[in-house]
């Protein structure tokens, strides 16, 4: 009789966390579209600082934020920086095009430049699922989609002076919502799957 009770403790939890990953499954393109409309809010938020040399002796003036002794920075939205890295892969790919460079010496820069794709690539994906509709192959890209991004966003993050998280709202907006969406997008995969199953 006492074993009873945890085994009919586990079953209603096992059943509770299948009824909310059918709940999610449900309205996945009601939550989708809300995940798509934060992210561009994210987006227009700063995710970067442009940086200055200024001595300590002398105080920042806004926009600027005092980031170190004698480093002022202002911050930048993700599209900016967006914009400046795909204009690097574009001067990139014109050094390599004329001459310039050639590809070993640019393969640093090359894998960095492909860091906004990974950014912009759940953006796409999600778009696709909610058009399109949900294929398991789709799926299953979307939640890989959204582990890189997460990922990079995350890199950034913490190579961002971390600590002034206040600053960078942007950014860390954007990193909330991708960890969210990938755990809605498993829920939402594992629930697919399950009719099949049983």
């Amino acid at each position: 009789m006492g074993g009873g009770a945890p085994a009919r403790g586990r079953a209603g939890y096992s059943s509770a966390l299948c009824g909310g990953s059918m709940w999610i499954n449900e309205h996945k393109n009601v939550w989708r579209v809300a995940v798509l409309l934060l992210l561009s809010v994210a987006v227009m938020g700063p995710w970067t600082f442009d940086l200055i040399h200024v001595p300590s002796e002398y105080s920042c003036s806004a926009p600027f934020i005092r980031l170190e002794n004698d480093i002022c920075g202002m911050p930048r939205p993700g599209i900016w920086v967006s914009s400046w890295m795909v204009g690097g892969f574009i001067n990139m790919v014109v050094r390599l095009v004329t001459g310039a460079a050639v590809f070993t010496d640019l393969a640093f820069e090359f894998l960095y430049s492909l860091l906004p794709l990974l950014l912009v690539l759940p953006f796409c994906s999600t778009l696709l699922l909610i058009l399109g509709g949900d294929r398991r192959r789709q799926q299953v890209f979307h939640v890989a989609a959204w582990g890189l991004a997460a990922g990079v966003g995350l890199l950034l993050g913490m190579s961002s002076f971390s600590r002034l998280l206040w600053a960078l709202w942007g950014l860390w907006l954007y990193i909330g919502l991708a960890a969210s969406a990938l755990i809605l997008e498993v829920l939402t995969l594992a629930a697919g799957r399950r009719p099949s199953q049983g």
